[in-house]
């Protein structure tokens, strides 16, 4: 069994650029932002479910913990006064998502000698916030209740050894990401996200220790 703790802290700095519509490129308004601080907070737990070994998979299960000890997009106040922007932007970044999150998930581990197989399937789902508020321009705004969409992802790859000492791992990542739901209906302009990434790595033991 494992146990893992993670404690970010988070810095963002986003620059965004609004210009009203048939305007030429000098009406342009440039928008920059930041924000700084603890993120969220998350705990792990794995389990190695069988004994594996050569040309036999080891699998393993896990159950991740996410909480919301960032401060979350619903407390940064948000300004519509920049041009052509119809939501607004946030005056301040937020560092953490603003909801609870648990994901349990289960890895496959095949080692064949050099290399050794991975993959993972995952669903993270997220707990829905009742009677949210954000504050638009210093006056407060009702949300109501919002849902955001649960998380399912996989990912495959594999791990080879070079030498006793140095080994490269190549994969593929992909989460995709359901619809926002606001006071039970999708929220307008809600779209499922396709999230995908390659996956490389490279490591060499610089002594026995």
């Amino acid at each position: 069994i494992e146990l893992e703790a993670r404690v970010p802290y988070v810095y963002r700095s986003d620059s965004s650029i609004g210009r009203e519509v048939l305007q030429g490129a000098a009406s342009s308004t440039v928008f920059n932002a930041t924000g700084s601080g603890i993120g969220d907070v998350e705990m792990t737990g794995r389990w190695q479910l069988n004994d594996g070994g050569a040309e036999r998979p080891f699998y393993i299960a896990s159950l991740r913990f996410k909480s919301r000890t960032g401060r979350d997009p619903f407390e940064v106040s948000t300004t519509k006064t920049i041009i052509g922007l119809r939501d607004g932007l946030q005056t301040e970044l937020p560092t953490g998502s603003g909801f609870y999150s648990l994901q349990p998930a289960l890895t496959m581990l095949y080692p064949s000698d050099p290399a050794v197989f991975f993959g993972t399937l995952s669903y993270a789902y997220n707990f829905k916030r009742k009677d949210v508020t954000r504050v638009v321009d210093g006056q407060t705004e009702e949300l109501g209740s919002i849902a955001p969409g649960g998380v399912f992802g996989f990912n495959f790859g594999m791990g080879f050894s070079i030498n006793e000492k140095s080994s490269f791992s190549l994969g593929y990542e992909h989460s995709s990401i359901g619809k926002i739901k606001q006071n039970g209906r999708t929220a307008a302009d809600s779209v499922t996200v396709q999230l995908g990434a390659l996956l490389l790595g490279y490591s060499y033991q610089l002594s026995s220790n």
